[in-house]
């Protein structure tokens, strides 16, 4: 894969042991009753109670819903439609009701410059915004085993390299916020990020609402059940985010409306609950989550298109940054965590697991 520099090949012989010394244990444990900032031990991971169906390799990766425990009390807080369109300020000084967007997607005043394909480098948003101004990274998860992508998948000695060397590019003094999915390889992208930040012991919150079937109607194995054999799931979820025509007319109905559901994402599932979080939050989730949410903050001008030569997809570490400033200034911002912000999948290198 062209975005995975050779240089993770030689680092990864080094941290290959992470993988046989407790990273991503799947054991059980209750998840804390709200979003909180102690530093705990976070090596457990509730699993959902469903298996995730087994999908073909051409596909995007497995991601079943995952079913709240009882012991989680972790909300989404969930504002009005009219609501959500006031959250932030537009560049003229009012809400954008009527536009696609309720909030900023250019860094304005931020001395940050997007790259040739329109992504921001992570660690340069970290270091451009003012400490009077919150950040919610919410990103795809590290590199994760090739032949397992099932809830268990761990990842890779080079996915483990990845995220500790994004990591060092947040690294200061400041404690951040973490939480994942209930998968083994989100959790661990997360802890590994942590450590190569210099943090130790952090508190990894399970958290469902940065499930990545987010801008589906329907579960994923409903939609990975129709197209698994069709081409994959990555294609599709690629023609909706892209507002292209989807090739399978009796999936159209699995999906939300695109720029609605974008900016509920933004406004309700992030800014709504930053107010709970540090100062800097790490949010890891899945493709299926984050290849729409790239294509919307950026209003569909940077290049995941995995359905169109050159068959582009997003990126291990790539995602999206949101900004509230002093003021209450939303912005949104495509962002990468590694040297490049988007894959071509057969071009993946196969580290044999």
């Amino acid at each position: 894969m062209k975005n995975i520099s050779a240089k993770y090949l030689v680092s990864a012989l080094f941290v290959g042991l992470c993988m046989f010394a407790g990273c991503g244990d799947d054991s059980s444990s209750s998840l804390p009753a709200a979003p909180n900032t102690g530093a705990v031990s976070s090596s457990s991971v509730a699993q959902p109670q469903s298996q995730p169906v087994e999908i073909q390799p051409s596909s995007s990766e497995n991601i079943s819903n995952p079913v709240s425990s009882s012991s989680e009390t972790i909300p989404v807080v969930v504002t009005s439609s009219s609501d959500a369109t006031v959250l932030s300020s537009s560049s003229a000084g009012s809400a954008l009701v009527n536009g696609p967007f309720t909030f900023e997607t250019t860094p304005g005043a931020l001395p940050l410059v997007p790259d040739a394909d329109g992504f921001y480098d992570m660690g340069d948003v970290y270091k451009a915004v003012p400490t009077t101004s919150k950040i919610a990274f919410v990103i795809r998860h590290s590199k994760r085993e090739k032949k397992n992508t099932g809830v268990e998948s761990k990842l890779t000695p080079i996915g483990i390299q990845m995220a500790q060397t994004l990591g060092t590019k947040l690294a200061s003094e400041e404690s951040f916020y973490y939480a994942s999915t209930d998968f083994v390889r989100t959790r661990s992208t997360c802890e590994n990020i942590a450590l190569g930040r210099g943090e130790t012991g952090v508190e990894v919150v399970t958290w469902s609402g940065i499930d990545g079937s987010y801008f589906l109607t329907v579960p994923t194995s409903t939609l990975d059940s129709v197209v698994s054999k069709k081409g994959g799931n990555t294609k599709y979820i690629a023609q909706y985010s892209y507002g292209d025509r989807i090739t399978i007319s009796a999936i159209v109905s699995y999906f939300h409306d695109f720029y609605p559901r974008g900016n509920q994402f933004v406004n309700e599932v992030i800014v709504a609950n930053m107010p709970n979080w540090k100062r800097v939050s790490v949010l890891v989730s899945h493709d299926l989550l984050v290849e729409p949410l790239i294509a919307f903050v950026s209003n569909r001008t940077v290049d995941l298109k995995a359905h169109v030569s050159p068959f582009r997809w997003v990126n291990y570490l790539s995602g999206i940054a949101v900004i509230v400033d002093q003021a209450g200034v939303v912005t949104a911002l495509p962002v990468r965590g590694d040297e490049v912000g988007w894959m071509v999948m057969y071009e993946e290198v196969d580290e044999g697991v």
